[in-house]
Protein backbone atom coordinates (compact mmCIF):
# COMPACT_ATOMS: atom_id res chain seq x y z
CA UNK A 1 0.00 0.00 0.00
CA UNK A 2 1.42 3.46 -1.13
CA UNK A 3 1.36 6.38 1.39
CA UNK A 4 -1.57 7.72 -0.34
CA UNK A 5 -3.68 5.12 0.43
CA UNK A 6 -2.22 5.11 3.79
CA UNK A 7 -3.01 8.49 4.84
CA UNK A 8 -6.94 7.76 3.19
CA UNK A 9 -7.14 5.18 5.34
CA UNK A 10 -6.06 6.66 8.38
CA UNK A 11 -8.46 9.57 7.55
CA UNK A 12 -10.93 6.40 7.32
CA UNK A 13 -10.12 5.08 10.67
CA UNK A 14 -10.95 8.42 12.24
CA UNK A 15 -13.85 8.54 10.33
CA UNK A 16 -14.70 5.96 12.06
CA UNK A 17 -13.67 6.39 15.85
CA UNK A 18 -15.58 9.83 15.77
CA UNK A 19 -18.65 7.44 15.26
CA UNK A 20 -17.70 5.28 18.77
CA UNK A 21 -19.42 8.04 21.27
CA UNK A 22 -22.25 8.85 18.33
CA UNK A 23 -22.92 4.74 19.45
CA UNK A 24 -22.66 5.34 23.00
CA UNK A 25 -25.24 8.55 22.62
CA UNK A 26 -27.25 6.17 20.75
CA UNK A 27 -27.87 3.77 23.20
CA UNK A 28 -28.48 6.27 26.65
CA UNK A 29 -25.06 6.84 27.36
CA UNK A 30 -24.05 10.53 26.65
CA UNK A 31 -20.97 10.92 28.97
CA UNK A 32 -18.58 10.90 25.63
CA UNK A 33 -20.34 13.34 23.91
CA UNK A 34 -20.72 15.41 27.03
CA UNK A 35 -17.27 15.58 27.46
CA UNK A 36 -16.43 15.96 23.67
CA UNK A 37 -18.97 18.96 24.01
CA UNK A 38 -16.87 20.46 26.88
CA UNK A 39 -13.58 19.68 25.07
CA UNK A 40 -14.53 20.71 21.43
CA UNK A 41 -17.87 23.22 21.99
CA UNK A 42 -20.22 23.06 19.01
CA UNK A 43 -17.67 20.25 17.40
CA UNK A 44 -18.74 17.26 20.25
CA UNK A 45 -22.16 17.61 18.97
CA UNK A 46 -23.13 14.16 17.78
CA UNK A 47 -24.98 15.48 14.35
CA UNK A 48 -21.45 17.48 13.50
CA UNK A 49 -19.27 14.46 14.42
CA UNK A 50 -21.62 12.07 12.40
CA UNK A 51 -21.29 14.80 9.49
CA UNK A 52 -17.57 14.32 9.94
CA UNK A 53 -17.57 11.08 10.00
CA UNK A 54 -19.03 10.32 6.95
CA UNK A 55 -17.35 12.86 5.20
CA UNK A 56 -13.99 11.21 6.14
CA UNK A 57 -15.16 7.77 5.39
CA UNK A 58 -16.45 8.96 1.96
CA UNK A 59 -13.16 10.59 1.08
CA UNK A 60 -11.58 7.54 1.69
CA UNK A 61 -14.12 5.26 -0.10
CA UNK A 62 -14.60 7.91 -3.36
CA UNK A 63 -10.66 7.97 -3.77
CA UNK A 64 -9.79 4.66 -2.62
CA UNK A 65 -7.90 4.49 0.60
CA UNK A 66 -6.97 0.06 0.61
CA UNK A 67 -6.54 -2.47 -2.13
CA UNK A 68 -9.95 -3.71 -2.62
CA UNK A 69 -12.05 -0.77 -4.00
CA UNK A 70 -15.42 -2.70 -4.19
CA UNK A 71 -15.26 -3.87 -0.27
CA UNK A 72 -14.43 0.27 0.23
CA UNK A 73 -17.56 1.13 -1.94
CA UNK A 74 -20.15 -1.69 -1.32
CA UNK A 75 -19.51 -1.17 2.69
CA UNK A 76 -20.09 2.70 2.22
CA UNK A 77 -23.00 2.44 0.11
CA UNK A 78 -24.44 -0.15 2.40
CA UNK A 79 -23.40 1.01 5.60
CA UNK A 80 -24.49 4.52 4.80
CA UNK A 81 -28.25 3.66 4.00
CA UNK A 82 -28.24 1.69 7.32
CA UNK A 83 -27.32 4.51 8.87
CA UNK A 84 -29.97 6.67 6.92
CA UNK A 85 -32.83 5.49 8.36
CA UNK A 86 -31.46 6.49 11.86
CA UNK A 87 -29.81 9.82 11.01
CA UNK A 88 -31.18 12.35 9.41
CA UNK A 89 -29.69 12.92 5.72
CA UNK A 90 -31.73 15.51 3.53
CA UNK A 91 -31.30 13.58 -0.29
CA UNK A 92 -32.41 9.79 1.69
CA UNK A 93 -35.52 11.30 3.64
CA UNK A 94 -37.76 9.29 0.85
CA UNK A 95 -35.34 5.54 1.86
CA UNK A 96 -36.39 6.26 5.68
CA UNK A 97 -40.03 7.15 4.53
CA UNK A 98 -39.54 3.70 2.67
CA UNK A 99 -38.03 1.97 5.26
CA UNK A 100 -40.21 2.54 7.98
CA UNK A 101 -42.97 0.63 7.30
CA UNK A 102 -40.37 -2.40 7.43
CA UNK A 103 -40.66 -4.27 10.29
CA UNK A 104 -37.38 -5.80 10.88
CA UNK A 105 -36.00 -2.01 10.07
CA UNK A 106 -38.15 -0.62 12.80
CA UNK A 107 -35.50 -0.44 15.70
CA UNK A 108 -33.32 2.58 14.67
CA UNK A 109 -30.80 1.91 17.33
CA UNK A 110 -30.13 -1.57 16.07
CA UNK A 111 -29.69 0.23 12.59
CA UNK A 112 -27.08 2.66 13.32
CA UNK A 113 -25.15 0.02 14.99
CA UNK A 114 -25.45 -2.74 12.22
CA UNK A 115 -24.32 0.42 9.32
CA UNK A 116 -21.22 0.55 11.54
CA UNK A 117 -20.13 -2.77 11.83
CA UNK A 118 -21.05 -2.82 7.98
CA UNK A 119 -18.39 0.36 7.58
CA UNK A 120 -15.95 -1.26 10.06
CA UNK A 121 -15.58 -4.46 8.16
CA UNK A 122 -15.87 -3.37 5.06
CA UNK A 123 -13.13 -1.37 5.59
CA UNK A 124 -10.81 -4.45 6.86
CA UNK A 125 -11.85 -6.33 3.33
CA UNK A 126 -10.69 -3.21 1.34
CA UNK A 127 -6.95 -4.05 2.62
CA UNK A 128 -7.84 -7.98 1.52
CA UNK A 129 -6.96 -8.38 -1.77
CA UNK A 130 -8.38 -12.02 -2.29
CA UNK A 131 -11.84 -12.08 -1.30
CA UNK A 132 -14.70 -12.53 -4.07
CA UNK A 133 -18.00 -10.20 -4.45
CA UNK A 134 -20.25 -13.20 -3.27
CA UNK A 135 -18.43 -13.13 -0.33
CA UNK A 136 -18.18 -9.12 0.28
CA UNK A 137 -21.99 -9.44 -0.47
CA UNK A 138 -22.57 -12.06 2.17
CA UNK A 139 -20.27 -10.42 4.56
CA UNK A 140 -21.40 -6.69 3.73
CA UNK A 141 -25.63 -7.42 3.17
CA UNK A 142 -26.67 -10.80 4.54
CA UNK A 143 -24.95 -11.07 7.31
CA UNK A 144 -26.34 -7.15 9.08
CA UNK A 145 -29.92 -7.81 7.56
CA UNK A 146 -30.04 -11.26 8.82
CA UNK A 147 -28.64 -10.29 12.32
CA UNK A 148 -31.13 -7.57 12.44
CA UNK A 149 -34.17 -9.97 11.33
CA UNK A 150 -33.20 -12.13 13.77
CA UNK A 151 -33.35 -9.73 16.78
CA UNK A 152 -36.78 -8.87 15.36
CA UNK A 153 -37.80 -12.47 15.10
CA UNK A 154 -36.86 -13.35 18.58
CA UNK A 155 -38.13 -9.72 20.02
CA UNK A 156 -34.33 -8.86 21.46
CA UNK A 157 -34.23 -5.47 20.59
CA UNK A 158 -32.95 -2.35 22.96
CA UNK A 159 -35.35 0.08 23.61
CA UNK A 160 -36.32 2.47 20.39
CA UNK A 161 -36.75 5.79 22.49
CA UNK A 162 -36.28 8.27 20.41
CA UNK A 163 -32.60 10.44 19.60
CA UNK A 164 -31.81 13.16 17.23
CA UNK A 165 -29.21 13.33 15.00
CA UNK A 166 -29.33 14.89 11.84
CA UNK A 167 -26.67 15.02 9.06
CA UNK A 168 -28.13 18.62 7.57
CA UNK A 169 -28.06 19.79 11.10
CA UNK A 170 -24.46 18.98 11.01
CA UNK A 171 -23.38 20.14 7.95
CA UNK A 172 -24.73 23.71 8.90
CA UNK A 173 -23.59 24.12 12.15
CA UNK A 174 -19.66 23.31 11.16
CA UNK A 175 -20.33 25.39 8.20
CA UNK A 176 -22.12 28.02 10.01
CA UNK A 177 -20.25 27.90 13.28
CA UNK A 178 -19.99 30.44 15.16
CA UNK A 179 -17.39 31.36 17.97
CA UNK A 180 -19.54 30.27 21.48
CA UNK A 181 -18.15 34.11 23.31
CA UNK A 182 -20.10 35.58 20.67
CA UNK A 183 -23.37 33.77 20.62
CA UNK A 184 -23.86 34.75 23.73
CA UNK A 185 -24.32 38.44 22.64
CA UNK A 186 -28.13 39.43 22.03
CA UNK A 187 -27.61 41.14 18.85
CA UNK A 188 -25.69 38.10 17.53
CA UNK A 189 -28.23 35.41 18.82
CA UNK A 190 -30.94 37.33 17.18
CA UNK A 191 -29.63 37.59 14.04
CA UNK A 192 -28.83 33.93 13.90
CA UNK A 193 -32.02 33.36 14.93
CA UNK A 194 -33.62 35.66 12.12
CA UNK A 195 -31.80 33.96 9.56
CA UNK A 196 -32.99 30.56 10.60
CA UNK A 197 -36.22 32.02 10.28
CA UNK A 198 -36.21 33.27 7.24
CA UNK A 199 -38.25 30.90 4.96
CA UNK A 200 -37.11 33.23 1.85
CA UNK A 201 -33.67 31.98 2.15
CA UNK A 202 -32.66 28.42 0.98
CA UNK A 203 -30.06 26.23 2.71
CA UNK A 204 -27.57 27.44 0.64
CA UNK A 205 -28.18 31.48 1.47
CA UNK A 206 -28.17 30.85 4.95
CA UNK A 207 -25.32 29.36 5.12
CA UNK A 208 -23.77 32.00 3.75
CA UNK A 209 -25.09 34.18 5.88
CA UNK A 210 -23.50 32.20 8.76
CA UNK A 211 -20.85 32.33 6.95
CA UNK A 212 -20.28 35.78 6.12
CA UNK A 213 -20.91 36.48 9.99
CA UNK A 214 -18.05 34.49 10.74
CA UNK A 215 -15.41 36.70 8.42
CA UNK A 216 -16.22 39.74 10.18
CA UNK A 217 -15.81 38.16 13.61
CA UNK A 218 -12.42 36.45 12.45
CA UNK A 219 -11.53 40.01 10.93
CA UNK A 220 -12.28 41.86 14.05
CA UNK A 221 -10.13 39.18 16.01
CA UNK A 222 -7.51 39.75 13.94
CA UNK A 223 -7.84 43.64 14.01
CA UNK A 224 -8.11 43.57 17.98
CA UNK A 225 -5.22 41.30 18.36
CA UNK A 226 -2.94 44.37 15.79
CA UNK A 227 -4.32 46.73 17.72
CA UNK A 228 -3.45 45.33 20.99
CA UNK A 229 0.01 44.76 20.01
CA UNK A 230 0.22 48.28 17.72
CA UNK A 231 -0.63 50.41 20.98
CA UNK A 232 2.15 48.23 23.12
CA UNK A 233 4.41 49.02 20.84
CA UNK A 234 3.34 52.85 21.06
CA UNK A 235 4.77 53.24 24.50
CA UNK A 236 7.48 54.80 23.75
CA UNK A 237 4.99 57.87 22.51
CA UNK A 238 3.86 58.00 25.62
CA UNK A 239 4.59 61.52 26.28
CA UNK A 240 3.48 62.94 22.95
CA UNK A 241 0.11 60.96 23.16
CA UNK A 242 -0.53 62.60 26.18
CA UNK A 243 0.52 66.19 25.31
CA UNK A 244 -2.38 65.36 22.20
CA UNK A 245 -4.84 64.31 24.23
CA UNK A 246 -4.48 67.45 27.21
CA UNK A 247 -4.85 69.54 24.23
CA UNK A 248 -7.57 67.88 22.63
CA UNK A 249 -9.36 67.77 25.87
CA UNK A 250 -9.98 71.07 26.17
CA UNK A 251 -12.40 71.10 22.91
CA UNK A 252 -15.57 69.09 21.80
CA UNK A 253 -14.27 67.93 18.05
CA UNK A 254 -17.77 67.52 15.93
CA UNK A 255 -20.08 67.56 18.54
CA UNK A 256 -23.22 67.68 16.10
CA UNK A 257 -22.50 65.32 14.17
CA UNK A 258 -23.33 62.73 16.63
CA UNK A 259 -27.05 63.43 15.97
CA UNK A 260 -26.62 62.23 12.75
CA UNK A 261 -29.53 60.25 11.68
CA UNK A 262 -28.81 59.28 7.96
CA UNK A 263 -26.26 56.12 7.38
CA UNK A 264 -23.49 57.35 4.82
CA UNK A 265 -23.27 54.10 2.00
CA UNK A 266 -20.02 54.99 0.36
CA UNK A 267 -16.73 55.48 1.45
CA UNK A 268 -16.15 58.42 -0.50
CA UNK A 269 -18.82 60.35 1.10
CA UNK A 270 -17.68 59.44 4.32
CA UNK A 271 -14.36 61.29 4.20
CA UNK A 272 -15.25 64.73 4.79
CA UNK A 273 -11.95 66.48 4.96
CA UNK A 274 -13.60 69.92 4.03
CA UNK A 275 -15.59 69.77 7.41
CA UNK A 276 -14.15 72.62 10.07
CA UNK A 277 -14.36 70.01 12.91
CA UNK A 278 -11.87 67.42 10.85
CA UNK A 279 -9.88 70.30 9.71
CA UNK A 280 -9.93 72.05 13.33
CA UNK A 281 -9.02 67.98 14.95
CA UNK A 282 -6.17 67.37 12.35
CA UNK A 283 -4.68 70.86 13.03
CA UNK A 284 -4.42 70.54 16.77
CA UNK A 285 -2.34 66.99 16.55
CA UNK A 286 0.26 68.39 14.06
CA UNK A 287 0.38 72.17 15.20
CA UNK A 288 3.85 70.84 17.15
CA UNK A 289 5.46 70.07 13.97
CA UNK A 290 4.86 73.36 12.25
CA UNK A 291 5.39 74.36 8.49
CA UNK A 292 4.62 73.81 5.00
CA UNK A 293 2.93 70.39 3.85
CA UNK A 294 4.48 71.10 0.86
CA UNK A 295 7.70 72.17 -0.02
CA UNK A 296 8.20 71.19 -3.46
CA UNK A 297 4.97 70.08 -5.37
CA UNK A 298 1.86 70.81 -3.78
CA UNK A 299 0.22 67.65 -2.15
CA UNK A 300 3.26 65.59 -2.10
CA UNK A 301 4.56 65.74 1.83
CA UNK A 302 8.17 67.79 2.24
CA UNK A 303 9.80 67.31 5.38
CA UNK A 304 7.29 69.46 7.92
CA UNK A 305 4.62 66.81 5.93
CA UNK A 306 6.38 64.20 6.71
CA UNK A 307 6.13 65.02 10.30
CA UNK A 308 2.33 65.69 10.19
CA UNK A 309 1.81 62.45 9.16
CA UNK A 310 3.43 60.52 11.41
CA UNK A 311 2.21 62.85 14.81
CA UNK A 312 -1.45 62.32 12.93
CA UNK A 313 -0.99 58.63 12.63
CA UNK A 314 0.60 57.78 16.04
CA UNK A 315 -2.45 58.86 17.60
CA UNK A 316 -5.47 57.83 16.12
CA UNK A 317 -3.60 54.51 15.44
CA UNK A 318 -2.53 54.58 19.72
CA UNK A 319 -6.06 55.99 20.71
CA UNK A 320 -8.28 53.52 18.14
CA UNK A 321 -10.46 51.65 20.04
CA UNK A 322 -12.13 48.85 17.78
CA UNK A 323 -15.75 47.91 17.33
CA UNK A 324 -17.26 45.87 14.22
CA UNK A 325 -19.88 47.03 11.91
CA UNK A 326 -23.60 46.09 12.92
CA UNK A 327 -24.10 42.52 13.02
CA UNK A 328 -27.65 42.60 11.30
CA UNK A 329 -26.42 44.31 7.89
CA UNK A 330 -24.41 42.25 5.30
CA UNK A 331 -22.57 45.03 3.93
CA UNK A 332 -19.87 47.23 5.43
CA UNK A 333 -21.21 50.46 7.56
CA UNK A 334 -18.82 53.54 6.38
CA UNK A 335 -18.67 56.05 9.75
CA UNK A 336 -18.02 60.20 8.30
CA UNK A 337 -14.64 61.11 9.41
CA UNK A 338 -16.62 63.72 11.65
CA UNK A 339 -18.96 61.43 12.97
CA UNK A 340 -16.04 58.97 13.88
CA UNK A 341 -14.31 62.05 15.99
CA UNK A 342 -17.51 63.02 17.49
CA UNK A 343 -17.58 59.14 18.85
CA UNK A 344 -14.29 58.95 20.42
CA UNK A 345 -12.27 57.22 17.98
CA UNK A 346 -13.93 54.19 17.33
CA UNK A 347 -14.98 51.64 14.55
CA UNK A 348 -13.13 48.82 12.17
CA UNK A 349 -10.84 49.05 9.92
CA UNK A 350 -13.24 51.09 6.79
CA UNK A 351 -13.56 53.88 9.51
CA UNK A 352 -10.05 54.25 10.21
CA UNK A 353 -8.75 54.24 6.45
CA UNK A 354 -11.68 56.95 6.60
CA UNK A 355 -10.36 58.69 9.68
CA UNK A 356 -6.62 59.06 8.17
CA UNK A 357 -7.44 60.30 4.57
CA UNK A 358 -10.04 62.80 5.98
CA UNK A 359 -7.22 64.27 8.65
CA UNK A 360 -4.28 63.70 5.99
CA UNK A 361 -6.24 65.89 3.19
CA UNK A 362 -7.47 68.38 5.77
CA UNK A 363 -3.64 69.46 6.76
CA UNK A 364 -2.52 69.42 2.62
CA UNK A 365 -2.52 65.50 1.52
CA UNK A 366 -3.66 63.30 -1.45
CA UNK A 367 -4.75 59.99 -0.33
CA UNK A 368 -6.29 56.79 -1.40
CA UNK A 369 -8.32 54.06 0.22
CA UNK A 370 -7.20 50.85 -0.76
CA UNK A 371 -9.42 47.30 -0.14
CA UNK A 372 -8.02 43.90 -0.16
CA UNK A 373 -8.66 40.17 1.08
CA UNK A 374 -6.05 38.60 3.70
CA UNK A 375 -6.04 35.50 5.44
CA UNK A 376 -7.97 36.74 8.06
CA UNK A 377 -10.93 38.50 5.70
CA UNK A 378 -11.18 41.52 3.75
CA UNK A 379 -9.24 44.46 4.82
CA UNK A 380 -9.16 48.16 4.02
CA UNK A 381 -6.71 51.13 4.80
CA UNK A 382 -5.54 54.16 3.58
CA UNK A 383 -2.17 55.41 1.64
CA UNK A 384 -0.90 58.65 1.26
CA UNK A 385 0.88 59.68 -2.02
CA UNK A 386 4.76 60.58 -1.48
CA UNK A 387 5.58 60.95 -4.88
CA UNK A 388 8.53 59.61 -7.33
CA UNK A 389 11.04 57.41 -5.77
CA UNK A 390 13.61 60.25 -5.24
CA UNK A 391 10.86 61.01 -2.78
CA UNK A 392 9.85 58.06 -1.34
CA UNK A 393 14.09 57.40 -0.24
CA UNK A 394 13.91 61.13 1.37
CA UNK A 395 10.47 59.83 2.83
CA UNK A 396 11.89 56.57 4.41
CA UNK A 397 14.71 58.38 5.93
CA UNK A 398 12.76 61.09 7.85
CA UNK A 399 10.08 58.71 8.82
CA UNK A 400 12.42 56.32 10.90
CA UNK A 401 13.77 59.43 12.62
CA UNK A 402 10.35 60.56 13.56
CA UNK A 403 10.04 56.82 14.71
CA UNK A 404 13.10 56.53 16.39
CA UNK A 405 13.69 53.26 14.30
CA UNK A 406 16.05 52.95 11.44
CA UNK A 407 14.73 49.34 10.66
CA UNK A 408 11.17 50.11 10.58
CA UNK A 409 9.29 48.58 8.21
CA UNK A 410 7.95 50.94 5.10
CA UNK A 411 7.03 49.26 1.98
CA UNK A 412 5.36 51.14 -0.68
CA UNK A 413 2.50 50.49 -2.89
CA UNK A 414 3.39 51.76 -6.65
CA UNK A 415 0.73 52.69 -8.62
CA UNK A 416 0.60 52.78 -12.80
CA UNK A 417 2.47 55.95 -13.31
CA UNK A 418 5.50 54.79 -10.77
CA UNK A 419 4.36 56.93 -7.62
CA UNK A 420 4.83 56.16 -4.44
CA UNK A 421 2.39 55.97 -1.42
CA UNK A 422 2.81 55.68 2.16
CA UNK A 423 0.55 52.70 3.99
CA UNK A 424 -1.39 54.35 6.61
CA UNK A 425 -2.80 50.87 8.07
CA UNK A 426 -3.00 49.66 11.58
CA UNK A 427 1.43 50.07 11.55
CA UNK A 428 2.62 52.89 9.43
CA UNK A 429 4.16 51.77 6.09
CA UNK A 430 3.28 48.13 6.55
CA UNK A 431 0.21 45.74 5.52
CA UNK A 432 -0.81 45.05 9.50
CA UNK A 433 -3.17 41.99 7.60
CA UNK A 434 -1.72 38.43 8.20
CA UNK A 435 -0.46 38.67 4.61
CA UNK A 436 0.05 41.15 1.73
CA UNK A 437 -3.65 41.73 0.60
CA UNK A 438 -4.58 39.80 -3.08
CA UNK A 439 -7.17 41.24 -5.28
CA UNK A 440 -6.37 44.65 -4.14
CA UNK A 441 -8.97 47.59 -5.52
CA UNK A 442 -8.76 50.90 -4.82
CA UNK A 443 -12.00 52.43 -3.16
CA UNK A 444 -11.48 56.08 -3.09
CA UNK A 445 -8.90 58.59 -3.93
CA UNK A 446 -8.79 62.21 -3.95
CA UNK A 447 -9.18 63.01 -7.52
CA UNK A 448 -9.89 66.96 -7.59
CA UNK A 449 -7.04 66.98 -5.26
CA UNK A 450 -4.69 64.99 -7.26
CA UNK A 451 -5.50 66.62 -10.90
CA UNK A 452 -4.78 70.08 -9.02
CA UNK A 453 -1.07 69.47 -8.09
CA UNK A 454 0.32 66.47 -10.13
Amino acid sequence: MNIGQKILAGIGVCGLILLTPVIFYTFGNSAPIDFLGEKLGALGDPSVLTFVAFCMIGIMAILGGGKNMSATLVSFLIGGLLISTAVEIGFLNWFQDLVSKVDFLSNLKLNLLAGVFVLLVGMFLSFTEKISFKAELLVLLILPLGFLIGSNYANILPDNSAFNISMNKGMESLKGMIDAKYMAQENVQKYVENVEEDENLTEEEKVAKMEDLQEKINKMESEEDILAKLQAENEQYKQLIEAQEAELKEYEWCAGSRDSGTQVKTIPSAVVSNQPCVRDFAVSLVKEQQGAYSDRTRGLPGKEGLKQICSLHKYLASSWKYISDPTMIRNDYYSPANRTIALGLAGDCDDFSILNASCVEAIGGITRIMGGFCTGGGHAWGEVLIGDKAAWDRATKIIRQEYKDKNKQLKPNIDDDGMYWLSLDWHMGAFTCNDRPSRMMILYTSREQLKKTI
